[in-house]
């Protein structure tokens, strides 16, 4: 079929929308009609090149909401007219051994995540675009997605909400209940309250943990990090973080998630942290400005640590209803997390407005909402 798609022409470039063929949905995958799409930091990084580089045009977007129009031989998930959520994280077989022990993002019978590899869309010049993201492409009015990637979504919930879950949200309320599993009373720290920093905050709240500190060097954002949680700000601009922290708890943080990429950051978070805590990784940037050469392994000796967190270790379809159902009792709270609305034909003054701050920016491609 023919659809409209947004497009780079080389890396970096600004997108353009046009007509192109999407291939039949092959064995085990399915097509979606996309309603919607929230941008994504990782979707700027990914057009630059700065997560690999790619030659030639290319195509973006990752936390896609979506109605399920076909389904291509064998898909047993879904059936067309289902609402579904499609995420970067796949759900496991359930019966290999990393699913068995509940790392199914592991999982040994499901296609590996690919990131810029060729897509199923052809332009009329004979090229087939790169797509930037490892589950299907956001910008456009169809994409094709292995059914393993998607997740159903309940007639009540938005699919602005559903797009936010699809990565950013569940990135950072995953890395503190899912990764480091933090306790009531523990003392959580988060650099960085963009719209996955603000997740890790809800999650901390809704862990019990206290203190919780927004770090961030925005102001504005501080004030929407109290509203989701935060018990204390620090603003780097105007203080020391690490000596800030301590006058809030004396030892330092039990758990630091780092929800922002840049030189100095992973530093500074083992500063704020306590000798025995753990700092977890969320945020990255290119491999150059990620080197740890200014660690030094005496400082684990007490026990510090520090770890990661993918898509927020995730158990996709045992994990997503369960967060549905605590934004349904407003437990969680992600529309104030949503800024502005752009059509696809505004692609280019959404991602100038994601860059200078906005929190997620929907994309409506398939209608109101």
């Amino acid at each position: 079929m023919r659809c409209r798609v947004a497009v780079v022409e080389k890396m970096g470039g600004p997108f353009s929308v046009e007509v192109m063929e999407l291939a039949e949905p092959k064995e085990k995958e399915v097509r979606l009609k996309i309603m919607t799409c929230t941008i994504c930091h990782s979707d700027i990084h990914g057009v630059r090149g700065e997560h690999g580089p790619y030659e030639g045009c290319a195509t973006a977007g990752h936390e896609i909401a979506a109605v399920v129009d076909a389904v291509g031989p064998g898909v047993t998930y879904v059936k067309p007219g289902d609402r579904v959520a499609c995420c970067v994280i796949r759900a496991g077989c359930g019966v290999c051994d990393p699913c068995l022990h509940d790392r199914t993002w592991f999982c040994e019978n499901i296609p590996p995540m690919a990131f810029r590899m060729p897509g199923p869309y052809t332009r009329d010049n004979g090229l087939v675009p790169i797509q930037t993201n490892a589950s299907g492409t956001g910008f456009a009015e169809y994409c094709n997605a292995h059914e393993s990637t998607l997740c159903k979504i309940d007639d009540d919930i938005p699919y602005p909400v559903a797009s936010a879950l699809a990565c950013g949200f569940i990135t950072g309320f995953g890395a503190v209940l899912n990764r480091c599993k933090v306790k009531p009373g523990e003392s959580v720290a988060v650099i960085g309250c963009g719209g996955v920093g603000l997740s890790a905050i809800q999650g901390a709240r809704v862990s019990g943990a206290c203190p919780i500190v927004a770090i961030d060097t925005v102001d504005g954002k501080l004030e929407l990090a109290k509203k989701c949680g935060a018990t204390h700000t620090i603003n780097p601009k105007t203080c020391e973080p690490a000596a800030e922290m301590r006058k809030i708890y004396k030892y330092g943080a039990d758990y630091t998630i780092v929800a922002v990429a840049g030189q100095g950051i992973k530093r500074e978070a083992m500063d704020l942290t306590a000798p025995w805590g753990t700092v977890c990784i969320i945020g990255h940037a290119r491999p150059e400005e990620e080197l740890l050469a200014d660690f030094c392994a005496m400082e684990f000796l007490t026990g510090k640590k520090f770890t990661g967190s993918v898509m927020g270790a995730l158990n996709l379809r045992r994990d997503m209803p369960k967060y549905m159902d605590m934004y349904r009792r407003g437990i969680i709270d992600i529309d104030a997390m949503l800024t502005h609305r752009f059509a696809l034909d505004q692609l280019n003054e959404a991602f100038d407005d994601a860059e200078h701050g906005a929190l997620k920016n929907i994309v409506v491609i398939g209608g109101e909402y």
